[in-house]
């Protein structure tokens, strides 16, 4: 089995691509810790009342015992609003290591959890803490990256489907394309003037800061 070393380099080496969060979700699947038989791994933030979220997973969870089973794993750290009460060793399990929670947090306060799905049995300590390590060097790369985490409004904003108008979905689409205003302009037909003030639009809308997190937050949520 590969080393915490090992993998840790991996992982950093994917991070620096800059992975949505459903390439790395897949990763921890296949790869990093594919060798402990995750069937599933789920993002959820957490609001202001400290109710979770779904923001991301590969496998959507069913209305199972399964289900009621993470719901309870949750539980342990969903009244919790501190992070200063949690240490490494709180990090949520389930009784018999088959659910994982790893809280997100800001330093203070908890913004979201990771859930891992854990198919294999018998791990032992030492598998338990390269899973716990990996997964909190995940948990601090959501919540530099995920919008959600920097910007709890566009939860409720974006899972109510927000409309975009034909030109900001084009102008969408270019963003992901690496277009320039002028390259827009042109292909488009419109003015750069016209492409700018769309733009500002896209990225109040988006809650984003510039055109290459507007496109990740657009292909996170499918909008384009």
């Amino acid at each position: 089995m590969d080393s915490l070393e090992v993998r840790l380099d991996r992982l950093l080496n994917l991070l620096i691509q800059r992975p949505t969060a459903n390439e790395l979700l897949k990763n921890l699947e296949t790869d990093l810790l594919a060798s402990f038989k995750i069937s599933n791994a789920i993002i959820f933030n957490l609001d202001s009342h400290n109710v979770a979220t779904e923001l991301y997973s590969n496998n959507p969870y069913p209305e199972t015992a399964d289900y009621v089973d993470f719901k309870s794993v949750l539980n342990l750290l969903a009244p919790t609003s501190n992070i200063s009460t949690l240490t490494a060793s709180v990090i949520a399990k389930s009784n018999n290591n088959d659910f994982i929670v790893i809280p997100i947090s800001n330093g203070k306060i908890l913004k979201g959890y990771i859930l891992l799905k854990i198919e294999a049995h018998n791990l032992t300590p030492q598998e338990l803490h390269l899973i716990e390590i990996i997964g909190k060097v995940c948990a601090v790369y959501l919540k530099v990256e995920l919008p959600e985490l920097k910007h709890p409004h566009l939860t409720k904003e974006l899972s109510s489907k927000v409309s975009f108008s034909a030109r900001q979905l084009q102008i969408l689409q270019g963003f992901v394309e690496g277009k320039t205003n002028h390259e827009l302009a042109e292909d488009l037909g419109f003015s750069v003037s016209t492409i700018r003030h769309e733009t500002m639009e896209i990225y109040r809308t988006l809650g984003a800061s510039d055109r290459k997190e507007a496109a990740k937050i657009a292909q996170d949520k499918s909008i384009i």
